[in-house]
């Protein structure tokens, strides 16, 4: 099953947005840091958008993953 949103802007420009599972991993291994469910327009998307929370939350990681659902 796919989810998806549709955004409209004031310019009445329709955006498609595909819910992405994305989840950081800790500077020196495999754990997992942080994990969450978000809209994005693609994958670059949203990892941008986890790379602003981390930074926000101020949470350490290493490598970053998307993955659509």
């Amino acid at each position: 099953m796919q989810y998806f949103g549709i955004i409209v802007s004031e310019e009445k420009e329709v955006t498609i947005m595909q819910m992405y599972e994305v989840t950081a991993l800790a500077p020196e291994g495999s754990e997992e840091v942080y994990q969450a469910v978000i809209f994005a327009e693609d994958e670059d998307d949203a990892l941008n958008q986890l790379e602003k929370q981390l930074q926000e939350q101020g949470i350490a990681h290493g490598m970053c993953m998307a993955e659509e659902v």
